[in-house]
């Protein structure tokens, strides 16, 4: 293993595709699942900051505000209000599976694109509901998780 090897795929910071993220965009069960996530001990944050658009999560919510406002969540954004590029119209473009391609095209103009637009407004309007009030220093955990453990240590404590 020479360090072309590593070099040559790039998977240290590869994220979802286009095409996945907007799928989960297009479906409001799908989203209301990656916004309301139980709490788990191996991602960041406990899970509980996480942009759909950029697939990431984040310590806290600060972090997570500061980055809807950067550059690169802006472009990912902007490249998700557009249909991504998929295998289909790749078959499309020799001609291969025209017609499948085509009806994907209507799909899309007609039920797929307005439920992603609202799901995209229902969205934004979420998170800038629960980022509206963020304070600047907040602990890294949920407060109900710390309630939760004070009470394990209270309980420990009586018991002993």
């Amino acid at each position: 293993m020479g360090r072309y090897s590593v070099k040559r795929y790039k998977t240290k910071r590869r994220t979802k595709d286009l095409d996945l993220i907007y799928e989960e965009l297009a479906s409001q069960e799908k989203i209301t699942s990656l916004l309301n996530q139980p709490l788990d001990e191996t991602k960041p944050g406990l899970g509980q900051h996480y942009c759909i658009h950029c697939a990431k999560y984040f310590e806290t919510s600060i972090a997570l505000k500061t980055h809807l406002k950067t550059k690169i969540h802006k472009r990912r954004v902007k490249e998700l209000k557009d249909v991504p590029y998929t295998q289909e119209v790749a078959n499309a473009a020799v001609g291969y599976n025209l017609n499948k391609f085509m009806n994907r095209v209507e799909e899309i103009k007609t039920v797929v694109g307005p439920l992603k637009q609202s799901n995209e407004t229902e969205l934004k309007n979420h998170l800038t509901t629960k980022l509206e009030n963020v304070a600047t220093t907040e602990p890294t955990l949920p407060q109900d998780f710390l309630e939760q453990q004070v009470q394990e240590e209270a309980t420990t404590a009586a018991i002993n």
